[in-house]
């Protein structure tokens, strides 16, 4: 969880998340809540507060993703991060990757909805339908293309539409909920001055409690068939680091599910029925408080997504773990790509003189064959030279590079260069961790 790579994954979701989620909350909640109400004041610091969150949720995740694309595109050529700025690297990843390509588009998304912001977020008069039609869907796409940056897009066949679409769907739910609890929790705290801002509070919590079943059925049935593509397995669930994630991720979804359920059934009833109004600010008060430990927990659910992305399936690596090809001293990566994938273990994993074995494969898990394989490594170090070495076949197809020198520990980055016909190429790059002896 060290790996620098992680954290601006983390920030950029939970930025990206919560800038939606504010549109979404003003569009199906906070707008039609201060129609009950004639209190400008109200309305005015709401919606400057809103809009102080949502220009810091932009900026973070522009710069977040500035960040994520930088380390992507010198993991992707192999080099330091000084040589990616120096040759030209990241207009070649941006105009000829699919991953530059979705950062481009996602870069004029965040663009168009920070532009129709402005108004959307304005106080002065009511939104017209466009407008909101317009910022609603500019946010669903928004956070939904963060889907092309994750496993999803690795499908092929049926599971290369189904997968996708279900991420999306996932990601859309998980703003309007997740999303939408940060302005839930400011509007729930300004709103308790008077019976007219109580009004406001009942309608809104009412309005979000409908959003809120809608997304957690979304983000559920989504997340059956997403774990279903990524760990195929019971056991690829327990015997897998992506599946110990994935469960710890599950666990905290449930957890959180509950908190909402009990917002539902005991509190928001108090709040919207019960005529006393000290019992009303009371479940007002603890509604707030649960929000925000929903987002907290929210928080921590991304977290582990941005974990997950740098990690393989867990419906692949159990296939390889489970043959027992791994040993403990190890260092093993798997590395996905659109055209095939590979297996790269080096042992043992640690400062000295080490073995390789690549192993490709297509996606149904067949052995995916080259007519030449090249191994390049490149040690932490800033400024480091690359390491290239051919790969010699064995009679099983399996790939191998011996005697490599690894003279300190750290995060590695390892490249695989195939050539899988005249006109076609296997090029992949990951991070490896070598171990100090």
């Amino acid at each position: 969880m060290n790996d620098p790579l992680i954290f601006e994954r983390a920030i950029h979701f939970a930025a990206s998340i919560v800038a939606a989620g504010i549109v979404f909350f003003v569009a199906f909640v906070c707008e039609p809540a201060l129609r009950k109400t004639a209190n400008d004041t109200l309305a005015l610091t709401l919606f400057a507060r809103l809009r102080w969150v949502a220009w810091f949720s932009f900026a973070f995740a522009l710069v977040s993703g500035g960040a994520w694309f930088v380390l992507t595109a010198a993991s992707m050529s192999g080099q330091s991060l000084a040589d990616v700025y120096a040759h030209d690297v990241l207009w070649t990843v941006l105009w000829q990757t699919n991953f530059g390509n979705d950062w481009l588009v996602r870069l004029i998304l965040a663009s168009a909805l920070a532009a129709v912001s402005v108004a959307f977020l304005s106080t002065r008069g009511a939104k017209s339908a466009w407008l909101k039609a317009a910022a609603v869907i500019l946010a669903a796409a928004f956070v939904g293309s963060l889907a092309w940056a994750g496993h999803a897009i690795d499908g092929q066949g049926a599971e290369g539409v189904i997968h996708p679409i279900a991420d999306i769907l996932h990601l859309i739910a998980a703003a309007a909920w997740v999303g939408a609890l940060v302005p839930l929790a400011l509007l729930l705290t300004m709103t308790g001055q008077d019976a007219d801002a109580l009004a406001v509070a009942r309608t809104a919590t009412l309005r979000f409690s409908t959003l809120g079943v809608v997304s957690v059925a979304t983000i559920l049935l989504t997340g059956i068939v997403n774990a279903w593509y990524l760990s195929g397995s019971i056991d690829a669930l327990t015997e897998t680091k992506y599946g110990h994630l994935l469960l710890i991720k599950i666990a905290l979804f449930f957890v959180m599910a509950g908190v909402a359920t009990f917002n539902r059934l005991r509190l928001t009833p108090k709040l919207v029925e019960n005529p006393d109004l000290a019992v009303a600010h009371n479940a007002r008060r603890q509604l707030s408080r649960n929000a925000a430990v929903e987002a907290a927990m929210g928080a921590a659910i991304i977290t582990i997504v941005a974990a997950l992305g740098t990690l393989p399936p867990g419906s692949h690596a159990h296939h390889h773990e489970s043959e027992g090809l791994i040993p403990p001293d190890a260092s093993f990566q798997h590395i996905h790509g659109i055209d095939g994938m590979a297996d790269v273990m080096i042992e043992p994993g640690h400062v000295g003189t080490a073995n390789v074995t690549i192993h490709l494969w297509n996606d149904d898990l067949e052995t995916l064959p080259a007519s030449g394989v090249t191994l390049t490594l490149i040690a932490p170090t800033p400024g480091s030279k690359p390491t290239s070495r051919a790969a010699n076949k064995d009679a099983d197809g399996v790939w191998h590079v011996d005697g490599i020198a690894l003279p300190e520990s750290g995060n590695w980055t390892v490249s695989v260069g195939a050539v899988l016909g005249p006109d076609k190429r296997l090029d992949l790059t990951a991070p490896i961790v070598i171990d100090a002896k």
